[in-house]
């Protein structure tokens, strides 16, 4: 009888965490004032920049969650100076609230990924998906190489995956 219990106890555990697993994960954690400085900086100054999007829905498993750290990791690491000057912008946006809707058409989203914008006197210029982040994200240093060797390239010259 008791071993009945327990089974029952913890098949109900069990079904509560999977239940969690598929609510989406909300990041409440007020947003960094440096970010906000930086993003209203870039937006009123209509100069080139770049804007790297990691684009996401409400539902987040691990692996999309390692998508998101490690190319915020890999903009960090390898782009201080282009962040710090607005040059380049990171921003993470949900597609599935109303407002961002319109990413999923206009990158012709399937799934998560990352997004490389360029912006030029306040029109998107050219875009590329970067989305061998995927294949990659069981190597992190895979992963933040190729994040950083497209990012130079796209600040670089123009995108050709428009």
């Amino acid at each position: 009888m008791y071993k009945s219990i327990i089974n029952l106890t913890l098949f109900a555990l069990l079904l509560m965490f999977s239940v969690g697993v598929g609510q989406e994960i909300k990041n409440d954690s007020p947003k960094n004032p440096a970010d906000t400085i930086a993003e209203k900086a870039a937006e009123a100054n209509y100069d080139s920049h770049i804007i790297a999007y990691y684009l996401h829905g409400n539902r987040r498993c691990a692996t999309c969650l390692k998508l998101e750290a490690y190319s915020a990791e890999a903009l960090q690491t390898g782009f201080e100076k282009e962040l710090a000057d607005s040059s380049l912008i990171w921003k993470t946006v949900n597609y599935d609230e109303n407002e961002n809707e319109h990413f999923i058409a206009d990158y012709q989203l399937y799934t998560k990924t990352l997004i490389l914008s360029r912006v030029e006197n306040g029109k998107e210029t050219a875009w590329i998906n970067l989305d061998k982040i995927w294949n990659l994200v069981g190597d992190k240093d895979d992963y933040i190489a190729y994040v950083q060797s497209e990012t130079r390239k796209f600040m670089s010259g123009p995108a050709s995956d428009e």
